[in-house]
């Protein structure tokens, strides 16, 4: 007589999901191009008229735009992958901050201090995450 086995739901080994580096990869080049297009529409409208608003809140202005396009392109690159929204998120987040440090860093001779850098890792994971969540279930 056979003997029944039952397979539990734990011994299930983890779905890999396929194209995640693609999904990364166009994440990230999504959130560059928000955020190449919010810049072009900051300095357009920063020499289009004379308001000292924009000037004065600039540094503000370009953290929410880097935090709305890492939302962006985590959520678009999660919903490409089609799962693990989570880790793709993060990942399009840390590589995004890692470009825009790296050409930060090339064009200003300023030194960064280790607060500020871990703060901007701190933040670009944060989004990337809660893109990622956001995209998944889209």
């Amino acid at each position: 007589m056979a003997k029944v086995t039952r397979r539990s739901r734990l011994n299930v080994p983890p779905q890999r999901v396929p194209g995640a580096v693609m999904a990364v990869g166009r994440g990230v080049l999504a959130s560059l191009i928000v955020s190449l297009v919010a810049i072009i529409f900051l300095a357009v409208v920063s020499l289009a008229t004379e308001s000292l608003f924009v000037e004065n809140y600039l540094r503000y202005i370009m953290v929410g735009v880097t935090v709305a396009s890492i939302f962006i392109g985590s959520a678009y690159a999660a919903q490409r992958a089609g799962g693990a929204g989570l880790l793709v998120g993060m990942a399009v987040g840390l590589v995004y901050v890692l470009i825009s440090v790296g050409v930060g860093l090339e064009l200003t001779a300023e030194p960064v201090s280790l607060l500020v850098l871990a703060n901007k890792f701190f933040a670009g994971i944060a989004a990337g995450a809660l893109g990622g969540l956001v995209g998944v279930n889209l």
